[in-house]
């Protein structure tokens, strides 16, 4: 996995994760999500649109994080195209607790009606 790169668009965190996530990156990729949930966040896009691969144990690691960012009445939202990766969402119906966006703009703006004026 290459390294997270962290922006932030008003209050919404964005981590664009490229590369793959094997299984032995995984610990490295939770410690990333981390980091911004304990910076406080509660509205947190991922970008997954150079991502080539993601492990079962990285799903597990977004499940959690999701069910930790939806207690504090946030959410996580993915930018992904078509191809492999949203495959694996699919198949294993993860598609159906994402949101999924073709790009950067439309996921940050998804958050326009929960997101404090900053």
């Amino acid at each position: 996995m290459d390294p997270i790169k962290k922006t932030q668009e008003a209050n919404v965190f964005v981590l664009e994760i490229s590369g793959s996530i094997q299984h032995g990156d995984t610990p490295a990729f939770e410690e990333g999500i981390e980091r911004v949930l304990n910076d406080g966040a509660r509205f947190v896009v991922l970008n997954f649109t150079s991502l080539r691969y993601i492990c079962s144990s990285a799903l597990g690691v977004l499940i959690a994080s999701k069910r930790k960012i939806r207690r504090r009445e946030g959410d996580i939202r993915i930018v992904l195209q078509e191809g492999d990766v949203l495959r694996v969402f699919r198949i294993t119906l993860l598609d159906r607790v994402f949101h999924f966006y073709d790009d950067l703009p439309g996921a940050v703006k998804s958050f326009d009606d929960l997101v404090p004026e900053a």
